[in-house]
């Protein structure tokens, strides 16, 4: 389904991770079950309602998801204080628990967080996993319909206990009119106008010339930005390429296709790349490694292993990959040029450590 429906209302949430584009969230809201609850929520979704605490507008755009929870659920939706610790609803302060009759069953529900019973304002939730024990507790409204990979997603950024380190913003929000596409796709200056996700692409997985044509314009939008220097939208573009790939190798059950297995190599390789400049050390040498334990061969990985780990200044182990990979290109200069780099680079480094550990002495 790429459109809504005229039985329940339909609100979306765009995200972002950090300063990059993650998504559209689009959610269906039961109304028909809790109209209450859902009036808040879709109210908070427009922005048109005034605060009667503040007499300021309550917003869900720019807040935060500022609780994750890996295998369970991302919360968000404090219009007051933004971190967590706030949040109001269009009737005041709080509103009772309107019922509990939809179920927390399967994964995507949305629900209103609360302090105990009769507690809701603002704050919600969206669970990655089916959560049961909610039930009775939490008023569950709606459900996720499209995007719900980008809230699995949120489990992958690096929190401090619940709290993600990275900003994971709302950037906008809204309802849709009756029939009103989702408008879910890319939207940019590149031929890639598909979903962040492969999973919400009406588009069937069998069709093998649609998906290869789609993971080549991803592919080459992802090179685009790049040479645009505009790393974050490059790595956000490779990164998407490699899931339609990931995706399109599972829906054929496996089926082997070298071509796609070329151009999985070659995404690895440029997005360990763009990880470079971006000074994501760690990231590089990830997927660098991956490459070579597929392609032990493949004397690129080990070249550009050893830039991210002269970045890092792990220096013995990056003249181990540029060794390894002068033994593949005896002849390549870039690598011949890098090893010399890397070379003058430790010792400077020797040569400056020395200096230190003299002076502790004297």
């Amino acid at each position: 389904m790429s459109e809504t429906t005229e039985i329940n209302p339909y609100v979306f949430l765009d995200v972002s991770f950090g300063a990059a584009k993650a998504g559209r969230i689009v959610i269906e809201l039961y109304e028909n079950v809790v109209p209450k609850t859902v009036r808040n929520f879709r109210s908070l979704c427009t922005g048109m309602q005034i605060s009667k605490c503040t007499g300021k507008p309550m917003h869900y755009k720019g807040t935060k998801f500022h609780r994750v929870v890996p295998q369970f659920l991302a919360q968000a939706g404090d219009v007051t204080e933004i971190s967590g610790q706030g949040g109001e609803s269009i009737y005041g302060q709080t509103f009772d628990d309107e019922n509990f009759k939809i179920s927390h069953n399967t994964e995507g529900m949305v629900g209103m967080a609360n302090n105990g019973p009769n507690t809701n304002s603002s704050q919600f939730y969206i669970t990655t996993v089916p959560c049961s024990h909610l039930d009775g507790r939490n008023v569950a409204f709606g459900r996720v319909v499209k995007g719900l990979n980008i809230v699995i997603e949120m489990g992958d950024i690096a929190r401090n206990n619940e709290t993600p380190t990275e900003d994971i913003t709302i950037t906008d929000c809204g309802e849709y009119e009756p029939g009103e596409p989702f408008n879910i796709e890319e939207c940019d200056e590149t031929e890639d106008k598909y979903p962040p996700w492969p999973n919400d692409w009406d588009v069937p997985g069998s069709e093998e010339k649609t998906v290869l044509d789609a993971i080549e314009k991803i592919k080459n939008s992802g090179s685009h930005f790049f040479y645009k220097s505009n790393f974050t939208d490059s790595e956000r573009k490779y990164k998407k390429a490699l899931r339609y790939i990931d995706w399109y190798l599972l829906e054929s059950d496996g089926k082997s296709n070298c071509d796609l297995e070329k151009t999985k190599l070659t995404l690895l390789l440029n997005l360990a790349t763009v990880k470079q400049k971006m000074r994501k050390y760690k990231e590089v040498v990830q997927l660098c490694s991956q490459v070579i334990e597929s392609h032990p061969g493949n004397g690129k990985a080990y070249y550009r292993r050893a830039q991210a780990r002269l970045g890092s200044k792990d220096y013995d182990k990056a003249l181990d990959d540029l060794n390894t990979a002068i033994t593949l290109h005896p002849n390549d200069k870039n690598i011949q040029d890098f090893l010399e780099l890397t070379k003058k680079t430790k010792l400077v480094y020797l040569k400056q450590e020395k200096k230190v550990f003299s002076r502790l002495f004297q």
